[in-house]
């Protein structure tokens, strides 16, 4: 068990490997009365073509979503729902291109509650039955989202920005995916995947470190499982379109637009890449930034408008979208944004960002995610502090400068009904 302190934040985390691979975050929160536990899987919707040992294998695109409904149930009939329920627990989970994770938060009974996440999560029960029921339950809701155009907007947004890498497809697949999908997918893909060395155990709040650590190595296989290898095939620089646009049940037209740079995601290196991607994309086109000034000033964009920086590994994304009258007012205003940043407005964003990074620490939901990001990227996320504070305006300038922000462009639309395309 190692412990290391970060004095600048204020923050002490705990760390252990067992020998079965799974790697252990503690961070103590003494005096919180609320204790989170995450176990993230490093299995997302882009890990849909793998080599375990055997040769490239290409299961039903869906499938990593699919296992976060089923995973659930239990081989008694029950649910593991159910279960929290009696002690008192919050539990829920998310699938996300990256990841899948189980999670629960409480203020009493953490050890139980525990113990029920590490038993549920690896001891899986997949029928014919269940999974065929779990086919209309998933197919109603691809019918559901596919409903909503701020969904649409962005997947189609996705499937233009890039041609070959899987961040291009549904986190839930298609109804045609899923109906591909039977146990023995499940169990190849949870077997693949679910094994310990693959995953990660989070956990915030004013535990027992120890305890936490010794209930991990009873519950879960003591044996080590080297993880599966990824494909996810040679990404070109180009888009696979430079527009879509569809019409759906809407108030105003809804945009997306999306820029890519292929870059290193992952390490020291990635972690650095991800750091600027994240700054330069609230220099330039935050609400601080005289982009969203002009353009929200003019009545173009709205209170929805937003921009963030998305990262695959070997792929950076920057992504705007909203709500706009003219979304091609705000293409050409974006193409046309000055790259040149004010000393004074650096310094403000810089400490505004990291003041949101520190309060961030005290959301374990959402500190518990960024850590396994982080891991899942093989760097730490509690180092990216120390990196973010040494990134400088030249930095900041160099990435702007090396974005291929025209060249790699494109554009998704949803318009009213009573718009044409």
């Amino acid at each position: 068990m190692q412990e290391k302190v970060y004095p600048r934040i204020h923050e002490k985390v705990i760390t252990e490997t067992l020998a079965n691979g799974l790697k252990i975050v503690i961070v103590p929160k003494p005096g919180f009365t609320k204790a989170y536990a995450q176990l993230s899987v490093h299995y997302g919707s882009i890990d849909a073509a793998f080599d375990a040992g055997k040769g490239i294998v290409v299961p039903p695109k869906g499938v990593a979503h699919f296992l976060e409904h089923k995973v659930f149930e239990q081989p008694d009939g029950g649910n593991a729902l159910t279960t929290f329920a009696q002690t008192g627990a919050s539990p829920n989970a998310f699938t996300s291109k990256n990841m899948t994770a189980y999670h629960f938060s409480c203020t009493e009974n953490f050890e139980r509650n525990l113990e029920i996440l590490l038993d549920f999560v690896s001891s899986p029960h997949f029928t014919e039955e269940n999974v065929s029921k779990e086919q209309g339950i998933i197919g109603q809701e691809i019918g559901m989202v596919n409903d909503k155009p701020d969904f649409k907007v962005y997947e189609n947004l996705m499937a233009n920005l890039f041609k070959v890498h899987p961040a291009r497809d549904s986190i839930i697949g298609t109804v045609e995916s899923i109906g591909n999908i039977d146990r023995n997918v499940l169990y190849d893909c949870y077997r693949t995947f679910y094994i310990p060395s693959n995953m990660l155990l989070t956990v915030v709040g004013d535990v027992d470190a120890k305890k936490i650590i010794e209930t991990a190595e009873a519950m879960l296989d003591k044996k080590y499982t080297t993880p599966p290898k990824r494909d996810y095939g040679v990404e070109p620089c180009d888009v696979a379109c430079a527009e879509i646009c569809q019409t759906m049940e809407c108030n105003l037209p809804i945009f997306a637009l999306g820029f890519k740079k292929l870059a290193e995601t992952s390490g020291d290196e990635g972690a650095a890449n991800r750091a600027c991607a994240s700054m330069a994309c609230e220099l330039l086109f935050g609400e601080g930034s005289a982009f969203y000034s002009e353009l929200y000033g003019k009545g173009i964009i709205n209170q929805e408008f937003g921009a963030e920086a998305i990262f695959y590994p070997g792929c950076i994304a920057i992504v705007l979208s909203g709500e706009s009258r003219n979304p091609e007012l705000v293409k050409e205003a974006v193409l046309k944004v000055s790259h040149n940043i004010d000393d004074e407005y650096f310094e403000r964003i810089k400490r505004a960002i990291y003041g949101m990074k520190i309060r961030r620490s005290d959301r374990f939901a959402s500190l518990c995610r960024s850590i396994a990001e982080a891991e899942f990227a093989n760097f730490d996320y509690f180092d990216t502090f120390n990196i973010f504070e040494k990134i400088t305006k030249r930095d900041i300038m160099k990435f702007v400068e090396s974005f291929p922000w025209e060249k790699s462009m494109t554009m998704s639309k949803v318009l009213p009904k009573n718009e044409e395309v």
